[in-house]
């Protein structure tokens, strides 16, 4: 299955803005609760990684982006708009950049921020004036990824909490995809659920490719039901086995990749995966030697 990136044009690019100018922002966002400051400082902090994978000041960064969907949430109304938009789509940039540095390096921000993003997706679609589509396992999946002329007309307030909602379960099924298939799926089929809406080009291209993901996911999980039962890999917040969480890096079966805290075949637990596509792809010739066990 190809490949299915969250954005092939949003990059997680920080240039730096006058000490002056920053000052200013800190300003207006410690007295006035500026959300738009808040935005601003984290897109203008400047930011890299060194030659091992440490961060420096993408914390500083995500606790900006933590500030603005706080402040958000504390208002009377919550604002759902182009600054919102702009400030999810740049908080999963920062998130997806950051996916494989975690993997080998403690990141306490990254956890925090996804699961802000998680309940802001809950708190737009307890507020949204019109219920979701309901999408069906069966293939193919007949779901339109376009606005329809049909549709009832609806404020921009509807417009814009659909178009996070989309992103905000777009990016979920993304990180889901590599580790726990049953929560990937059910990410893609709440990113389709949404009623496309005519704000965000992009936003048809998320749907798009979520429901190529689906589909294919979906197929892979009905082949594997009828050929044989997948040995199961624990979710990303699972425990893994005694030997794959060990402080020693293990060895990808497939690829050969080395990283720590590896899922392994939960028949054998001798093999050892990067993720769900490495799996599949060693899996004819390690069901011959799997049988052994």
């Amino acid at each position: 299955m190809p490949t299915l990136l969250l954005s092939n044009n949003k990059t997680f690019d920080n240039k730096k803005s006058p000490i002056r100018q920053n000052d200013h922002l800190e300003r207006q966002l410690n007295q006035e609760g500026s959300i738009e400051s808040a935005y601003q400082l984290a897109s203008t902090t400047e930011y890299r990684h060194d030659s091992h994978g440490k961060c420096y000041n993408c914390d500083k960064i995500a606790n900006y982006y933590l500030v603005a969907f706080r402040l958000n949430k504390s208002k009377h109304s919550m604002q759902y708009n182009a600054m919102l938009l702009a400030i999810v789509q740049q908080t999963i940039a920062l998130i997806q950049c950051h996916v494989d540095i975690s993997r080998s390096t403690h990141l306490p921000w990254l956890p925090v921020l996804m699961t802000e993003l998680r309940e802001l997706g809950k708190l737009i679609k307890d507020d949204s004036l019109q219920p979701d589509r309901y999408i069906s396992l069966s293939l193919p999946i007949n779901v339109s990824t376009h606005s329809q002329p049909q549709q009832p007309q609806l404020s921009m307030r509807e417009d814009y909490g659909r178009t996070i909602r989309i992103s905000i379960y777009h990016c979920r099924a993304n990180l889901c995809e590599d580790m726990d298939l049953n929560k990937a799926i059910t990410y893609y089929r709440k990113c389709l659920s949404v009623y496309p809406t005519h704000l965000d080009s992009q936003q048809q291209k998320l749907q798009i490719s979520a429901k190529v993901a689906l589909e294919h996911l979906i197929a892979d999980q009905q082949k594997d039901d009828n050929n044989s039962v997948r040995p199961k890999l624990p979710s990303r917040t699972s425990s893994v086995s005694s030997g794959a969480s060990s402080s020693c890096s293990m060895s990808c079966s497939n690829c050969g990749v080395e990283k720590r805290g590896m899922p392994v075949c939960s028949k054998c637990k001798s093999q050892y995966y990067c993720g769900i596509r490495c799996l599949k792809a060693h899996k004819p010739v390690h069901d011959l030697e799997c049988r052994q066990y």
